[in-house]
């Protein structure tokens, strides 16, 4: 018993990203902002960012309000490889998924290829 004092509870932040990220194993899908002329991007003091979101719900919520010429499009493991992961990683563009309640979690595009796009992973988990 007395070893288990030892240990702290995770910071709250760590547990909600670790629960966004086991979600995101088996979601296969992903939503993003889309306008004629390509994806929705932003930028912080460091990055160019692409965002992104797990449900079209919460990614049409976000355009209406701050990009409201853009629409949600669903992004699949194909688009992702075929298209997606080359612009964003030539372009050195991290993606942040948005969650609803306005936390962003930044990831590298290896990152997103396996949380959310290794197919082979989820199959046999």
């Amino acid at each position: 018993m007395s070893k288990l004092k030892q240990y702290k509870p995770i910071p709250k932040d760590l547990f909600f990203k670790i629960s966004i990220l086991k979600t995101m194993m088996y979601c296969g899908v992903l939503w993003g902002l889309y306008h004629q002329q390509g994806w929705a991007m932003t930028s912080d003091q460091d990055h160019i960012i692409f965002p992104f979101w797990l449900n079209g719900i919460q990614a049409h919520k976000y355009a209406k309000k701050h990009w409201p010429n853009y629409t949600p499009r669903r992004i699949t493991p194909e688009d992702f490889e075929a298209s997606l992961l080359p612009t964003l990683t030539r372009l050195k563009v991290i993606p942040a998924l948005h969650s609803s309640s306005h936390i962003r979690l930044k990831l590298t595009t290896s990152q997103m290829r396996l949380f959310f796009f290794n197919q082979d992973k989820i199959q046999m988990a």
